[in-house]
């Protein structure tokens, strides 16, 4: 009885190792970053196969606590997963702003060392600026906190970027200045 639960808790535990990894190593493919995905995917792969063939060991069916620990073991990865990309935060997004307040909303963000492009639009109640401002992922929250303390109705958009090139995107204060 303690072998099977342990033999299920074994592979739950190697699910908890290769699923953050997958996550981790999607987000950086999608990125373009190869390398890093190269050594992920073998760790990953190499956890995997550790894991299903302790799973896959005898009759499945015999094992009904191997099959639970794969199972709770990839949902419980797969938020880790979730959680450790946050931490990471890798990449650049797009934040869109439209905003009655676009003026003293440009000049806080620029203050703030956020690069913003503005461009005159037409709204629903006439003229606006639409406001673009290209940052690390990192900086999202800040960039959001000081938008909403000025206006907590402006409209706003954020996408991943893919590639950034040129202009003006600051570096968190940790790596010494932008470029």
């Amino acid at each position: 009885m303690l072998q099977t639960i342990l033999g299920g808790f074994l592979i739950f535990l190697l699910r908890l190792g290769d699923v953050p990894i997958s996550t981790v190593r999607t987000m950086l493919m999608v990125q373009g970053r190869r390398l890093p995905v190269a050594f992920l995917a073998v760790c990953e792969s190499a956890i995997w196969i550790l894991a299903i063939s302790r799973l896959l060991k005898g009759e499945v069916y015999d094992h009904p606590a191997n099959v639970v620990g794969y199972a709770v073991g990839f949902a419980t990865g797969t938020v880790v997963g979730m959680t450790i990309e946050g931490w990471l935060a890798f990449g650049q997004v797009i934040v869109r702003v439209i905003s009655s307040k676009s003026v003293e909303l440009r000049q806080k963000l620029l203050a703030g060392g956020f690069g913003v492009t503005a461009i005159k639009g037409e709204g629903m109640e006439g003229e606006v600026f639409i406001l673009f401002v290209v940052t690390l992922r990192k900086r999202e929250t800040p960039l959001l906190r000081a938008i909403q303390s000025i206006d907590p109705h402006a409209f706003i958009t954020i996408e991943q970027v893919g590639e950034a090139i040129g202009g003006y995107v600051r570096q968190p204060a940790t790596t010494g200045g932008g470029h």
